[in-house]
């Protein structure tokens, strides 16, 4: 499955990106960092991504995840991870960036704290 989006803007700082399909290497990753590096330059400082959609995430994958939470750092926002499912939140632990990362439950939550 083809890696897809959705966008929806809460409010001017805070937006929430729904994404499912396969993380992996390939222009499909690239235009979607596009997006969402328009989002943050566009002054969103809370960025949700919602992927219990995703079925599998590459090394790729998982390297857009970690350059949006540099990104974010930098301007001083916060990336937060929402509904990981079994197969991502296996690899955030083996690669210990579950240490680093917000990582919630569900979408509810990510937009509470």
């Amino acid at each position: 499955m083809l890696l897809d989006d959705a966008i929806e803007q809460i409010d001017a700082t805070t937006a929430v990106v729904t994404l499912t399909g396969r993380m992996t290497l390939g222009m499909r990753l690239r235009e979607i960092e596009g997006k969402l590096n328009h989002l943050i330059d566009a002054g969103t400082r809370v960025l949700v991504l919602e992927i219990s959609g995703i079925e599998y995430a590459d090394s790729a994958g998982l390297g857009l995840i970690m350059l949006l939470y540099g990104k974010m750092k930098t301007v001083k926002g916060s990336l937060r991870i929402a509904a990981p499912g079994p197969t991502l939140q296996q690899l955030f632990e083996l690669t210990n960036t579950d240490k680093l990362l917000a990582l919630y439950p569900d979408r509810s939550s990510a937009l509470v704290d």
